[in-house]
C-alpha cells in the first residue's frame, strides 16, 4: 500500500499541498482541476521535490527518505504528464532507460512482457521518439514506467491531451494493470475515465483534498 501522511510541499515561497493525507491500494484517482496540486502530489512521492513535512511509505518502507533515483529499487514506476522521452533515442532504447540505469542483465525478457502487453509499440519500436505523435510517446512513456514499475505505477494525466480512441485504448490497458496486481495512483482533470477503470476517487482542490 502506498501511504500518504500529512505532507505539504512549496515551490519557492508558494505553499502548493498543505496537510495531504491518503492511502492507495488499487486504483485511485486524484481528480482536479489544472493548478489543484494533482502533478505537484505526484513529484512529491517521487522526491523530484521536497516535503517540507509529514512522510510517504510504500509497503511499510519511508520512501520519502530516499532520492529520486532509488524509487526503482522499490519497483515504482513514473509516467510524467509531459512523457520525457529523450527525442533522439529510439523508442526501445527510451523505454530499456530505467533499467540501464539500475544495470540489470534481463532487459530482453522484460522487455518482451512489454511488448506482449502494449502491443501496439513494437510497430514504432526503432523509430526515434520525435518521430512519434503525441499518442504514441504515451504508449511509450507508459511502456518505460512499467518495465521497473513492477509494483506501483504513477500516471499523471495519462489521458490528456490524446484523441478519444487512444484515450479508450489507454482505458484499456489500466484495467489490466489489474491482472498484474499493481498499485496504481493516477491523476484526471475530471472522472470521464476514473470511473470506467473503477478507481477510488480522491479529489484535489487548492492543494487540500476535499473529499
Amino acid at each position: 500500500m502506498l501511504k500518504v501522511e500529512n505532507i505539504s510541499v512549496s515551490i519557492g515561497n508558494i505553499k502548493i499541498l498543505s496537510n495531504i493525507s491518503l492511502n492507495v491500494k488499487k486504483f485511485t484517482s486524484i481528480i482536479g482541476r489544472n493548478g489543484a496540486g494533482k502533478t505537484t502530489l505526484i513529484k512529491s512521492i517521487m522526491k523530484i521535490l521536497d516535503i517540507d513535512y509529514g512522510n510517504v511509505e510504500f509497503n511499510k518502507i519511508k520512501i520519502s527518505n530516499f532520492n529520486t533515483y532509488a524509487m526503482t529499487s522499490f519497483g515504482i514506476g513514473y509516467m510524467p504528464e509531459d512523457r520525457r522521452l529523450i527525442p533522439n533515442l529510439t523508442v526501445k532504447e527510451n523505454i530499456l532507460l530505467p533499467l540501464w540505469s539500475k544495470r540489470k542483465n534481463n532487459e530482453n525478457s522484460a522487455l518482451e512482457n512489454i511488448l506482449n502487453f502494449i502491443p501496439e509499440v513494437k510497430s514504432f519500436l526503432h523509430s526515434d521518439a520525435y518521430q512519434l505523435s503525441g499518442g504514441q510517446q504515451k504508449l511509450v512513456a507508459l511502456a518505460r514506467a512499467m518495465i521497473v514499475g513492477k509494483k506501483l505505477l504513477l500516471l499523471d494525466e495519462p489521458f490528456e491531451g490524446v484523441a478519444p480512441a487512444l484515450a479508450e485504448r489507454l482505458v484499456e490497458l489500466i484495467i489490466g494493470l489489474n491482472k498484474l496486481e499493481l498499485i496504481t495512483l493516477i491523476t484526471e482533470s475530471d472522472e470521464t475515465y476514473s470511473k470506467l477503470i473503477n478507481a477510488d476517487i480522491i479529489k484535489l482542490e487548492r492543494g487540500r483534498i476535499v473529499s
